[in-house]
């Protein structure tokens, strides 16, 4: 956590003084060399951090904007080391990170009611008034299908040899697989081949999961529920007020604030989409055969007569002889 003033992160020792703190405690302080330091400064970015402690008493930490203004003020523990200490330097610097884009912040009045400084009347006790939203998600259910596929084109010659095969994230009816189908057709033509018409086998479309993310579908609604609480503070202290208490107020030392908090629910409308993914497989199969002739060959033809003529031949001469 980094602790600033114009740009120099500090930790002091001077004693709380009404409650606020003053650019003086600055001067003369040696730089930091480690982190929750007392009494040191050390360059860095924003507003101001102050670490005040008054021996005996409870270390006062503070959140104070390069132009002077308090805008965070608590206290706890006795030691830089406690965490509750540490925990409340992270929440100043917090504070002073939201309030720095508006120094100097302005005097709360009319309709200005955000980021502002609300005006102490004075007093032993005082009433201020807050509003605080609580968004609540209401979900409403939605539920979509998401259908995958996987084809698979095979073309086979005289039932053993794949001339062609190939597999497709598309349906059987896409284009794309049409496509491959013509070009299978292509490849037994080569083949001087006869095919006929593709056979498709579809199988049913089997879940591969489901998936729930929920989409806000328009802004938070007031739903008319609210509910109030009290908050008690002595000062020297500050506390947040008026809409969604952007606006800084100071308790002053021995004063006693009663703060009403008004907490207005929200009605956030989100969709809970269910999407279901399925996988449909398919194959397409083409068969194609090419056609072995009977007759035989001409060589064949002339040696089967010229066995013919010489058993006829050999015929004659025995019948002759008798």
């Amino acid at each position: 956590m980094r602790l600033s003033w114009h740009g120099v992160t500090i930790l002091s020792l001077a004693a709380m003084s009404g409650g606020l703190a003053h650019a003086s405690i600055i001067t003369g302080l040696p730089a930091c060399t480690t982190q929750y330091q007392l009494n040191c400064a050390q360059a860095t970015a924003g507003g101001d951090t102050l670490l005040s402690y008054t021996p005996g008493h409870a270390i006062g930490v503070y959140g104070v904007l390069g132009g002077g203004q308090t805008v965070f003020l608590n206290s706890d523990g006795s030691s830089t080391v406690d965490a509750g200490i540490q925990a409340l330097v992270g929440q100043a610097d917090a504070v002073v990170a939201k309030y720095a884009p508006y120094d100097p912040l302005p005097s709360c009045g009319g309709t200005t009611v955000s980021y502002c400084l609300a005006p102490n009347p004075g007093g032993d006790a005082v009433v201020t008034n807050s509003t605080t939203a609580s968004d609540i998600n209401v979900y409403t259910p939605v539920s979509q299908r998401v259908d995958q596929y996987s084809t698979t084109v095979t073309a086979m010659l005289n039932g053993s040899q794949t001339v062609f095969q190939q597999t497709f994230a598309a349906a059987s009816s896409d284009p794309t697989v049409l496509a491959a189908i013509a070009l299978a057709d292509s490849i037994l033509a080569g083949d001087s081949a006869s095919y006929g018409s593709p056979t498709v086998v579809t199988n049913p479309a089997i879940l591969q999961g489901t998936q729930t993310v929920n989409v806000q579908t328009g802004p938070p609604v007031a739903d008319g529920n609210t509910s109030t609480s009290t908050v008690d503070t002595f000062g020297p202290a500050v506390i947040y007020v008026l809409d969604n208490q952007n606006a800084v107020f100071t308790v002053l030392s021995g004063q006693l604030d009663v703060n009403v908090n008004t907490a207005i629910e929200y009605d956030v409308p989100f969709n809970a989409v269910t999407t279901s993914t399925y996988l449909t497989t398919a194959s397409v199969s083409i068969a194609g055969t090419t056609t072995v002739s009977a007759a035989p060959e001409p060589g064949g033809v002339a040696l089967l007569l010229v066995g013919l003529m010489t058993a006829i031949g050999f015929r004659r001469r025995q019948f002759m002889r008798l």
